[in-house]
């Protein structure tokens, strides 16, 4: 709960009952006292436990090995059942935990600073209410992902749509990156048509049967009959055209239309912001969403791509703000957009597009969860870049967004040997996105070795290929079979998470928050009611796993293990160590005996092989979906239904 609020200007003093004390005085905020952890901050890469760490409260985009930067900042934090705080401010600001908290805040900056209590889970909830309603993703937005930045004409997608119909693997997203002109962003490269000042209709596109997309709508049906959805990839510039790329006459009338109209971020002289050398987009103007008529030009250019059935867009980039005296029409500069220009962006794209469309974004700032699915950028595909990983993860959690993803096995660099694949591919299956992308043919080292200049995807058969292991489909293919499996029971959790102001990937002592063990333990998770604990290094075998006090049972062995301990367990290359609660259910899609990592395809509307696994000899479950809200109860191998339920859902024991 909220427990006081202040202006950063105002000097003021906050003493908890275990003798920390909150210090607000002269633009600095200042905690002293003994306390060994605290989290939040955002997405960070670096660390779980921030205490003696260093960073600045700022969006940036930097190509892997992110280390102390983030594409997804947050000024709030917490230090576990003793207080929270909440910065409401839009500018970057300096955070020390070395060893006792400074944070230095703008003096011209009178923001709002709020003082929360409670369990850990209290002050996310609380956290989340400020900040914004968590917005639900489409039910298909649960199963797997599938993406690579070198499908860019409609044969190589008509190739990649046969490709898992044959393997048999269970897609419902497919995302194109590369589809577009490179010039305007918004028309499918090769199109022809008249270049105007007009937004235009797919029908004034024509399309040559040779060129690289032949008819992108046909294309468009054709991937929804298969099952999987459609996101196109977006960046908020108007490009500044490089010497090597085509001359494009649509682009010079949108860039002298956007200039002339001030449609963009501007400079104190009145000419356009262009980015700097030395950044992504060099030269390139962005646009300024906190203009209506900047929204209605944007998206009107837009309006084709819905109107053909796209479901979605993959919001790359907004970390564009490198000056202070960046102006924008609000009344706002780059000091106080620095930040939230990336939120603003995407909430632009979520007007644009409504609710039951998908966003997936990389940078953000404060809100970011009432707005679309949050992924972790661009990592190397190393051990190192994993574990980062799963640090950006847990803490997105901590710090209130639902919905997170990372790119499997990572995005960049060389391809991941296949230990590492396999433990990433595991990892996905549980967390609340799972989505496999990579960079370019070549990637980062198309200029350094010719060698290097490979088709480097990451999807599981040119893995397969690379490595010549007949296993791999086989294997990696259960994984997807699984997601599918538990897909009604995570949009279950999802829903409630969502009514709840909770988090479905959650450090485990969001729920354990009187477990001494819980608290420092951060190599483990939650994902809903089941206890991850994933392989993060190399040539792990056996790991130690804390069980929390409750029995919990082996999701893919049934194993009954008391809780209360730490246990050393042995893990095949090809084995997950992840257990259900027992007291709670799953709901599932799986074969007539609820075997697991069962072909199920890639519906996710049929509730023709749901079933419910129940856990303990007594328990209640609570499940949601768009047509059912139920409670299950059980004791002593009776069962009892309340709510509105779908069908006769068939029963399996597990005790």
């Amino acid at each position: 709960m909220i427990t006081h609020q202040f202006k950063s200007y105002e000097n003021n003093e906050v003493k908890t009952s275990s003798g920390l004390v909150l210090t607000i005085k002269d633009w600095h905020i200042s905690i002293t006292g003994s306390y060994d952890q605290i989290f939040g901050f955002g997405e960070r890469f670096n660390a779980i436990n921030h205490k003696n760490t260093e960073f600045d409260n700022r969006v940036v985009d930097h190509f892997c090995n992110q280390g102390n930067l983030t594409y997804y900042p947050l000024p709030f934090f917490f230090i576990p059942n003793e207080l929270g705080i909440f910065i409401k401010t839009k500018r970057a600001i300096h955070i020390s935990v070395k060893p006792e908290l400074v944070i230095q805040l703008d003096s011209d900056d009178e923001c709002d600073i709020i003082v929360l209590s409670g369990q850990p889970n209290e002050m996310i909830s609380d956290f989340m209410s400020l900040t914004g309603k968590a917005l639900l993703p489409p039910k298909w937005a649960f199963g797997p992902w599938m993406s690579a930045h070198r499908w860019n004409t409609e044969d190589l997608v008509d190739q990649q749509l046969g490709i898992i119909k044959e393997l048999n693997f269970p897609f419902t997203v497919m995302v194109l990156e590369q589809w577009s002109d490179e010039a305007t962003f918004y028309v499918f490269n090769g199109a022809t048509y008249q270049p105007s000042n007009e937004a235009k209709k797919y029908t004034d596109f024509n399309f040559d049967k040779q060129g690289p997309w032949k008819d992108p709508k046909a294309m468009i049906n054709r991937i929804h009959q298969q099952g999987l959805k459609l996101l196109l990839w977006q960046i908020p510039v108007i490009k500044k055209l490089e010497p090597k790329d085509v001359p494009n006459r649509q682009h010079e009338l949108d860039w002298e239309a956007v200039d002339s109209k001030k449609l963009t971020a501007r400079l104190p002289v009145g000419s356009a912001f262009t980015i700097p050398e030395g950044h992504w987009f060099p030269g390139s103007m962005i646009p300024d969403f906190s203009q209506n008529e900047t929204k209605n030009w944007w998206f009107s250019r837009r309006q084709h791509l819905l109107d053909i059935g796209v479901d979605g867009f993959k919001t790359d980039g907004g970390e564009h703000i490198y000056r202070d005296d960046i102006l924008f029409e609000s009344g706002e500069n780059g000091k106080s957009m620095v930040n939230q220009y990336s939120h603003d962006y995407i909430e632009a794209y979520r007007e644009f597009v409504g609710n039951d469309r998908e966003l997936f974004s990389r940078a953000g700032y404060i809100g970011q969860q009432s707005v679309g699915i949050q992924w972790a950028g661009d990592q190397k595909s190393t051990w190192s870049e994993f574990q980062s990983i799963f640090n950006a993860g847990i803490n997105a959690g901590l710090c209130g967004q639902p919905f997170w993803s990372f790119d499997i096995a990572g995005f960049a660099g060389d391809l991941p040997e296949l230990e590492l694949y396999y433990r990433s591919t595991q990892l996905s299956v549980f967390s609340p996105i799972m989505q496999l992308h990579s960079e370019p043919i070549g990637g980062q080292f198309t200029l350094i070795s010719k060698e290097k200049v490979i088709n480097n995807e990451r999807t599981p058969w040119n893995i397969a290929n690379t490595y010549d292991d007949d296993n791999l489909i086989k294997n990696i293919r259960k994984y997807y079979w699984l997601r599918m499996n538990l897909l009604p029971h995570i949009y279950s959790e999802s829903i409630k998470c969502v009514n709840q102001n909770n988090v479905l990937m959650k450090h485990i002592m969001v729920d354990y928050p009187n477990d001494s063990i819980a608290i420092v333990t951060h190599d483990q998770y939650l994902f809903a009611n089941l206890l991850v604990a994933p392989i993060l290094n190399k040539g792990v075998l056996e790991r130690n796993v804390y069980f929390p006090k409750c029995d919990w049972y082996g999701l893919l062995t049934n194993e009954l293990i008391h809780g209360g301990t730490t246990q050393s367990l042995k893990v095949g290359l090809t084995d997950v160590l992840v257990y259900v609660k027992s007291g709670t259910a799953l709901l599932l899609n799986t074969n007539s005996s609820g075997q697991l990592m069962s072909d199920v395809g890639n519906s996710i509307d049929s509730k023709e092989n749901h079933l419910i696994k129940i856990y303990g000899k007594q328990g209640n479950h609570h499940f949601m979906s768009e047509t059912e809200d139920f409670v299950l109860t059980w004791s002593d191998g009776k069962t009892g239904i309340e709510g509105t339920v779908a069908r006769n859902y068939p029963i399996v024991w597990i005790n």
